[in-house]
């Protein structure tokens, strides 16, 4: 599983941001791992996680990235929840936001 995160206030990778991925599990979400961007504001490696079919759910840290930059965002998390439907199958969340707007694709 790849992130990508794309800042549009500075139209710049955002390198830094905090992100969690979970699985959900008998009913509840199960933190698998948590890691910050590149400098190209990737993510490539989350060591295993997300290998298996089910759901997963990324929160990426909007309100803390901002906060360093001296700004406050509307929204202070972008939730979102996606399937694994194949064992193995590469999968891309790309994230695209601004201090009042977000756009999550998957690939």
């Amino acid at each position: 599983m790849t992130v990508e995160a794309l800042e549009s206030l500075h139209g710049r990778s955002a390198a830094g941001l905090r992100v969690r991925l979970a699985a959900l599990v008998d009913q509840e979400w199960v933190l698998l791992a948590e890691r910050k961007t590149d400098e190209r504001g990737r993510i490539d490696n989350w060591d295993g996680p997300a290998e298996s079919q089910g759901l997963y759910q990324i929160v990426f840290d909007v309100d803390r990235y901002f906060s360093g930059l001296g700004v406050i965002p509307t929204c202070p998390e972008v939730v979102t929840t996606f399937r694994i439907s194949r064992e193995q199958a590469e999968c891309r969340v790309s994230l695209n936001f601004s201090l009042h707007h977000y756009f999550v694709a998957f690939s």
